[in-house]
């Protein structure tokens, strides 16, 4: 499964060099791009372990194979030791040791409640490809591209940086290149500098603050590009005014301003229309001064290679967010892909919607690039706020899983009563042997009991099947059962076990214990406070359970419908509330502005019944209910899912069918979604055969 899921990555990326992951004892599984198209696995739980290579070809054939003693320990690995839990860690530049070439590691970490790390998971990202793109791109404005740290270390360029190791801004020989560093630190932007040749304009961008690193992009291009037209010319058309001016003056007052002052008026507005970055009112000047009409050409072309040069940033920069959404997608195997199949969808619907004239869409338009890229970056980031949500909740396929799976603790005092009883027996026919029919009957029927006791157990454990009170209150009277500890339950305890049970004094063995318990150190404090002020600002309106977690079994157990209690559920649906405070964070630009409402709304219902907000339909924009429709869609349909079967596409149209019914999605597009058979033509890409079904007419 990590593999597949890696190299489906790898092929997504062509920027990305690798993708791999490694665990606390060594293993080590690879798949990269360079010197050789291969799969790596270290295994360490041999007795002596080997390092492989399984080379492919494009196809993900192995064409050959390499085996040698593994000397690599990825926990020795800087990109190792620095990942951190629930976020993407960003490295600095340094050699990767496959390829000799520069390049950035992107990394996230696993661990258990206990702080143990259980598996890291990262990509490696070639500076030299970056490299290749900014220079491609360098053409478009006559100049050089330098993306560069705070530190001073260079990540790539549009010129070659030479050699092996990581450039750095001062070993750079324009003088130019070096000067920006201070700049970008103390924050001036744009300006000039002096470089070895030429004094340069340059002008800088910092990357979004949710890199994690603090990076520059920054252009520079010599003066003497940029104003030696325009001085060759306003130089030739001086001498023309001065000369016809000497000649004669008034008769010719109304030709000077045809010929030459109103052409200059109309340069000086395409200016100021290059300066708005309003590049499509840029438009050529009808002029008879040829010299004129050379300088409105001129800044009409670097009026579109500026445009031009605009859009393939922000493409650069979408890059970097599917990346984010990418590696969000990676941190749980369930998951995977959730963050690359939506978008899809979305922009699939909102297309479709385009093209209608249904009275609800009237005013629903995505007229121009800038609306569209909006609508979409909030289709990718409508999850970033799951970097916060722990991994073994998402992936929750029980009613006792936490970490693992509680039911083998519960199925050993079983084991425990099974032998009690069995013992009991013994003790009793020693004393009484002639009752040995009727006491083996009484063995018999405790052990039936345990059995059938503890099949029910596992069967509300399961969670598939909705729990009424009979069966609530049959748990509570199996938990009354108690059996014997003898051994001391303090013992081998973390740091915040013995934390959680709050200086309570151990119970002497041997302790009588219940069979399913709640006990105190089974309720999980909030390591964070809740701003209630916070959440009335942001329009919140959840309500936030009392303890962050409660681990207590028979609580657990007693979820009546999934496997989700309360205080998990609250945490699931937090990541809306991460993805609203993170992306207000950040400072998005005003055509961006709706980026927040539109991924934050998507768990809204039309019923105002929905999170966070209890928003009304009224109160919620079309794109945010196209995510929704979208996102439900899907989950329904995902088949890489711990807690349910992947549905086929008409019991997935069924459920939504009553989802509208009962005013939890926009009834009107969701007619629309079906009418115009989009969940075909998504399930013709994502699907497996298996869940394409006859889909018969509503009603």
């Amino acid at each position: 499964m990590y593999l597949r899921v890696m190299w489906e990555q790898l092929n997504s990326g062509k920027h990305i060099s690798s993708i791999f992951l490694a665990d606390e004892t060594g293993n080590f599984l690879q798949a990269r791009r360079s010197p050789k198209l291969a799969v790596r696995v270290i295994d360490r739980t041999a007795e002596k372990p080997t390092d492989t290579y399984y080379f492919k070809d494009t196809g993900y054939g192995t064409v050959g194979e390499e085996i040698s003693p593994a000397m690599y320990d990825p926990r020795i690995r800087s990109w190792y030791k620095n990942a951190r839990a629930h976020e993407i860690s960003w490295s600095e530049p340094y050699i990767f040791a496959s390829t000799g070439k520069p390049g950035i590691t992107l990394s996230t970490a696993v661990f258990d409640s206990s702080g143990r790390r259980i598996r890291t998971v990262a990509a490696d990202y070639s500076t030299e490809s970056l490299s290749a793109m900014l220079k491609s791109k360098s053409g478009v404005i006559k100049g050089d591209l330098v993306m560069f740290a705070e530190d001073g270390n260079v990540i790539a360029a549009s010129f070659d940086l030479r050699g092996e190791t990581v450039p750095t801004l001062e070993g750079l020989t324009n003088p130019a290149y070096k000067g920006i560093l201070d700049n970008a630190r103390t924050g001036k932007m744009n300006g000039s500098l002096k470089g070895s040749d030429d004094t340069y304009e340059y002008f800088i961008e910092k990357l979004p603050e949710y890199t994690g690193q603090k990076w520059y992009l920054a252009s520079f291009v010599k003066r003497s590009v940029i104003l030696n037209e325009i001085r060759q010319t306003m130089l030739t058309t001086l001498l023309i005014s001065v000369l016809i001016i000497g000649i004669t003056y008034f008769p010719v007052l109304y030709v000077l301003k045809r010929l030459f002052i109103n052409p200059i008026e109309k340069l000086k507005g395409m200016t100021d229309e290059v300066c708005r970055k309003n590049y499509d009112k840029v438009k050529r000047i009808d002029t008879v001064v040829e010299e004129f009409h050379g300088l409105s050409d001129s800044m009409v072309n670097m009026s579109a290679s500026i445009s031009r040069y605009e859009a393939e940033l922000k493409e650069l920069m979408d890059s970097f967010i599917k990346i984010i959404a990418g590696a969000i997608d990676a941190k749980s195997k369930y998951t995977a892909g959730h963050c690359l199949r939506v978008p899809e969808l979305a922009i699939m619907i909102a297309e479709t919607l385009q093209k209608r004239d249904d009275e609800a869409f009237k005013d629903f338009r995505l007229e121009t690039d800038a609306q569209w890229r909006e609508f979409s970056i909030a289709a990718w980031m409508h999850d970033c706020g799951k970097v916060t949500t722990p991994e073994y909740v998402v992936d929750k396929a029980t009613k006792l899983e936490a970490i693992h799976n509680r039911i083998h603790e519960i199925r050993t005092r079983f084991e425990v009563l099974h032998r009690d009883a069995q013992i009991d027996y013994y003790e009793k026919l020693q004393k009484d042997p002639e009752k040995e029919a009727e006491l083996k009957a009484e063995l018999e029927k405790a052990w039936a009991q345990l059995q059938d006791d503890f099949a029910f157990i596992a069967k509300c454990n399961v969670g598939g099947e909705f729990m009424d009170d009979a069966d609530i209150e049959r748990l509570r009277n199996i938990a009354e059962k108690t059996w014997i500890r003898n051994f001391d339950d303090r013992q081998g305890l973390s740091i915040a076990e013995n934390q959680r049970l709050g200086g309570r004094p151990p119970v002497p063995v041997p302790a009588v214990e219940k069979l399913l318990a709640d006990k105190p150190e089974h309720l999980i404090e909030r390591e964070y406070f809740i701003d209630e002020q916070e959440y009335r600002e942001f329009g919140f309106q959840t309500l936030v359970p009392r303890y962050a977690f409660n681990y207590g079994e028979v609580y657990n157990l007693s979820v009546k419908r999934g496997t989700l209690t309360e205080e998990e559920r609250y945490k699931i649906n937090e990541h809306i509330i991460m993805t609203i405070k993170m992306l207000s964070a950040l400072p998005l630009p005003e055509n961006m502005k709706h980026v927040p409402e539109y991924a934050g709304g998507h768990h809204e219902t039309m019923d105002g019944k929905g999170y966070p907000r209890r928003l009304y339909k009224s109160e919620i924009s079309i794109p945010a209910r196209i995510i929704a429709i979208a996102d439900i869609f899907e989950a329904l349909t995902a088949a890489d899912r711990p807690y349910k079967k992947p549905k086929t596409l008409s019991e997935s149209l069924r459920i939504m069918e009553f989802m509208k019914k009962d005013g939890h999605i926009d009834g009107d597009i969701f007619d629309v979604f079906v009418q115009e058979k989009l969940y075909m033509k998504y399930a013709e890409r994502f699907l497996d055969k298996s869940q394409i079904d006859e889909i018969k007419p509503a009603g």
